[in-house]
């Protein structure tokens, strides 16, 4: 599919560099469900469980979600789904919500069926009532759940991949500006322009949000008329063209994935772009209010957002335009107001199943070389190539069976001369998690292991305990408890001095004693093969030596590498006379060799620490036991005997420093 290639370079430029912003105070969150581990509470009757390959369920039943708390109270909710539905099959989505400690009844949202999707008639009641396509709330609501009801017929049973559920508080409107910066969303997405403005003129008129998405589905290989689009998503009961659910059904059913969302700010729509992925967007607004629109002023409108300029303007791909025209450019200010300010940043988020980017939802995941477990625990198992821990981006690549091949966003890794990616390997499906939208970690856990707490429904406490560089969403916060967001929705407690915050992640900013502080909580833990976590399968399981030192930097908020060698590349060169503690000590394989395969942690002083196959744990020593010759007597780049050998053998030595 055009563009995929550059999905996942891009993602991990916008992790690594987009800027922080905190909780969006009711702006719009959106809940996705689309891996195992999220339907693990669900309550399913009457359908199978699928390989993730293949989807999450199938057949004639339902499943009912757990219950999900709100970030914020909330009086707007959308539903949408993804579902593979053959002729004579159907699925249909429902919502409750709890408000003020009570559950509303079941409102039916919207149903799918090949040719003839379709809403309700309105459904109101106290707590508020279903206008074709949006619950709308009396009161706030302070949690919900959903309930998703298929119906399969003939030989090919109703497949589900994703439900999402969209929240958010209407009366928030304040906008939230964000200055612009560039960086890799400073670029267009050339698209097919459309113009609804040359079909039938019966419906032309009415065709936004299906010419929006047929640009998005032609930019992903699917190539539709607008008219056929139309047909497909047309709701026949409120007999419209832009019921949201519907439409991004219809482009489920043609072969891509994703929700209607409400973002947050002008970031996230950046995040998308950087992606590859151009988004359909909803706006509102008056005579005056968006210079260069192709119609004054619209009640309801969908077109796509494509790009920015180097300004930080928004380039679009406008329906409503007519043939020639259909590219524009609105003003960042603009466009911020019509769509954040009057639509509360309703979007369609659509694009391959894969590519796309998952959330570790476990505490700790073995990165596999092959889409298989080894029998028993191994501390020395060659097929585990690295960890994965709670809340680390994924990139996910393809499914094969209940395995997917992902790069690890979080761990860079030289692929080919130039292009730095993912560290690559396979995981277990039911390790992974969909991220709400928005999604940014606010901080790390900088201890080897923290405990979080919280209360169930029945007061009954309950506790997670997560590794070193755990990524959470922390609230602020000045005393000695503070709140973070977990992915399944719960809100927890965790000791704030376990947290590093990610706003204080500069090398400038950061203690060079807090790295070797943080490398020595694992003295004496065993040797691991690819092990990068504090929070093993075994009590006294450790990490390897480059596991030690990414885990190191990874508890005051900094991104590396994760294999020596990488590490080595993006270290910058020191002399002896300028190391200090924290800069890093390489090991070429050998005395001939330029491939370093081992790092080290200098303490400052005559000191290492390491974490070393040959001991099998992780150790302090000198450079005098180690080459048997004082650091002040060893320059970077020339030989140096390693005596930790069983037989004694030359290496070149190099130092270098990330800070």
């Amino acid at each position: 599919m055009p563009n995929s290639k550059s999905t996942g370079r891009s993602i991990l430029l916008a992790i690594a560099f987009l800027p922080l912003v905190r909780g969006n105070g009711g702006a719009g969150v959106t809940v996705v469900h689309a891996w195992p581990l999220e339907l693990k509470e669900a309550r399913i009757e009457g359908l199978t469980r699928l390989p993730f390959e293949k989807g999450l369920l199938q057949g004639t039943g339902s499943i009912e979600s757990a219950v999900i708390e709100a970030e914020f109270p909330f009086d707007d909710l959308v539903g949408s789904w993804n579902a593979d539905t053959p002729s004579g099959s159907s699925i249909e989505m429902e919502a409750q919500v709890r408000v003020e400690g009570q559950w509303s009844k079941w409102y039916r949202l919207s149903r799918w069926e090949p040719k003839a999707p379709r809403s309700f008639e309105k459904q109101a009641d106290p707590y508020g009532e279903v206008s074709v396509d949006t619950l709308r709330l009396n009161k706030k609501a302070q949690a919900f759940r959903y309930r998703v009801r298929m119906l399969s017929a003939g030989t090919r049973e109703a497949k589900l991949l994703r439900v999402a559920v969209t929240y958010a508080e209407t009366s928030q409107r304040a906008v939230k500006s964000v200055p612009w910066v560039e960086g890799p969303w400073a670029r267009e997405i050339k698209l097919s322009p459309r113009s609804q403005t040359v079909e039938d003129p019966e419906i032309r008129g009415d065709i936004c949000s299906p010419t929006s998405l047929a640009m998005i589905l032609e930019n992903w290989g699917v190539k539709r008329t607008t008219a056929k689009i139309a047909e497909i998503v047309l709701d026949r009961n409120a007999e419209i063209y832009g019921n949201w659910p519907l439409n991004v059904a219809a482009a489920a059913s043609l072969g891509l994935s994703g929700q209607v969302a409400r973002l947050e700010s002008l970031l996230d729509l950046q995040e998308e772009i950087a992606a590859g992925r151009p988004v359909v967007a909803s706006v509102t607004y008056k005579k005056g209010d968006l210079d260069n629109s192709p119609i004054e002023k619209t009640n309801g409108h969908l077109l796509v957002v494509a790009g920015f300029t180097k300004q930080g303007d928004v380039i679009c791909y406008d329906p409503a335009a007519k043939p020639g025209g259909v590219r524009r450019v609105y003003k960042r200010a603009q466009f911020e107001k019509v769509w954040l300010k009057n639509k509360h940043g309703l979007v369609y988020m659509l694009g391959p199943r894969f590519p796309s980017v998952a959330l570790v939802g476990v505490a700790t995941a073995d990165l596999r070389a092959r889409p298989r477990a080894t029998a028993g625990l191994q501390p020395m198992d060659k097929g585990r190539v690295s960890q994965l821990l709670y809340g680390e981006h994924v990139k996910v690549l393809e499914a094969r069976g209940d395995w997917v091949r992902v790069k690890a966003l979080e761990q860079p890794h030289r692929d080919g001369k130039e292009d730095w990616s993912g560290y690559p390997g396979w995981v277990r499906a039911d390790a992974l998690a969909a991220p709400p939208v928005p999604y940014r970690p606010t901080a790390v856990i900088r201890l080897k292991r923290a405990e979080l707490r919280w209360k169930d429904a029945q007061g009954l406490e309950e506790s997670l305990t997560l590794p070193m560089g755990a990524a959470l969403r922390a609230e602020p916060s000045s005393g000695g408890r503070t709140k973070v967001r977990l992915l399944e929705g719960r809100t927890a407690e965790i000791d704030s001095a376990a947290l590093w915050r990610l706003e204080v992640s500069s090398p400038t900013k950061i203690d060079r004693r807090d790295v070797v502080e943080a490398a020595a909580t694992f003295l004496g833990d065993s040797y691991v093969w690819g092990g990068r976590s504090s929070q093993q399968l075994k009590p006294g399981w450790g990490v390897d030596c480059s596991g030690l030192v990414h885990l190191a930097y990874r508890s005051v908020g900094m991104t590396i590498p994760r294999d020596a060698h990488t590490q080595f590349e993006k270290a910058k060169p020191v002399k002896r006379v300028n190391l200090q503690p924290g800069d890093l000590i390489f090991l070429t394989e050998s005395a001939r060799s330029k491939q370093v395969d081992h790092v080290m942690l200098y303490t400052g002083g005559d000191g290492i620490l390491e974490s070393r196959a040959g001991v099998a744990r992780t150790l302090r020593t000198t450079f005098t036991e180690r080459f048997g010759a004082a650091l002040d007597s060893i320059e970077s780049g020339t030989l140096v005997t390693d005596l930790t050998r069983r037989k004694p053998v030359q290496r070149r030595i190099h130092f270098g420093s990330l800070l």
